[in-house]
């Protein structure tokens, strides 16, 4: 257990914890990450239940582990947020922060908008209109690359990447560290929530086009698996992403490394959420009526409460970590 420094939402203790199942030594681990993006690990840690109940470690194919990792971000979990403790999106925060953060000029003509003095119904459907004003001007994936790749310049700003690696992403290195020295082959599933279709899981690749471990995530996964790289993704190309540390942080193994990304409401509605949330932590009160309201608006924008949402997602889950067992048992390494 790695305990976090502050508190939650209700006072209570935060960590981030670790299960091992099957042989220590075991040459192929299966890495299943939960709430990197905080408040996602509503379906994250849900998919790590059922496959710690579905999987038990006798069952386990051959020279298999899992590793399971209980809220990389304990904070964002337990307020119900995005980001973290330093309002950052360590998802886009796992960079080489001594060579210099990678730079994005097209946030800058985004980020005054952000934060109005008042967050009511019209300074909302003014940041709407300017958003989409400016996706229309600049095209949808130039101008999504700029609002969603990760910023580096403002703390106050959304999908902002901080200036030296966060708790959550320290943490990552030192488990990575400890536990994964030994492994030859690594299969890295990050579970997330907010993009594409309602309950449909596309599984994202980050690995370059041309690389083995994305032809290994297509052989083990199939058509569901897309590249952003590629231009076939509902996600664009970002920075700083924390399963594709595990490619440098074990360079002696082979890593395959997807994000099961589930969609939930339309991405208007999703980015909505984030916009209302970074306004009430710069500008608002958590605490308050309006507060409780938008924390609300985000678990709605990253978990669909619903039986059929869960069950087609949960399904879907365990199929993807069946097949990457699958998968793991027919490569050769």
């Amino acid at each position: 257990m790695c305990l976090h420094p502050q508190k939650g939402f209700q006072g209570e203790d935060m960590a981030l914890d670790v299960a091992w199942l099957g042989a220590r030594d075991a040459s192929k681990v299966l890495v299943a990450i939960s709430a990197t993006h905080g408040v996602e690990g509503l379906y994250g840690s849900g998919c790590q239940i059922a496959g710690l109940q579905q999987f038990k470690p006798e069952e386990l194919p051959a020279d298999t582990a899992v590793m399971v990792m209980h809220a990389l971000n304990p904070y964002g979990f337990s307020w119900l947020r995005r980001v973290n403790e330093d309002n950052m999106d360590i998802n886009r925060n796992h960079v080489n922060f001594e060579a210099g953060p990678p730079s994005n000029d097209g946030y800058e003509d985004i980020h005054a908008w952000l934060l109005p003095d008042e967050w009511t119904s019209a300074t909302q459907l003014t940041l709407q209109q300017q958003i989409m004003g400016y996706l229309a001007q600049k095209g949808v994936r130039a101008g999504t690359r700029a609002v969603t790749g990760g910023q580096y310049r403002h703390a106050d700003g959304i999908f902002y990447g901080g200036k030296e690696l966060c708790w959550s992403n320290r943490q990552l290195n030192q488990l990575a560290h400890k536990y994964l020295q030994h492994a030859k082959l690594i299969a890295v599933l990050d579970h997330h929530t907010g993009l594409g279709p309602s309950g449909h899981t596309e599984l994202i690749c980050r690995h370059p086009v041309d690389s083995q471990s994305l032809a290994l995530a297509r052989q083990w996964w199939g058509a569901d698996v897309t590249s952003p790289a590629s231009g076939e993704s509902a996600s664009e190309v970002i920075d700083g992403n924390v399963r594709m540390a595990f490619v440098h942080l074990c360079p002696q193994a082979t890593v395959v490394s997807i994000a099961m990304e589930v969609g939930t409401q339309a991405q208007p509605q999703v980015m909505a959420a984030l916009f209302a949330d970074n306004w009430l932590y710069q500008k608002g009160d958590p605490q308050s009526p309006q507060g409780l309201a938008i924390r609300q608006q985000v678990r709605d924008a990253f978990f669909v409460d619903t039986p059929e949402w869960r069950e087609q997602a949960m399904t879907r889950a365990m199929q993807i970590w069946q097949d990457a067992f699958k998968g793991m048992s027919s490569t050769a390494i």
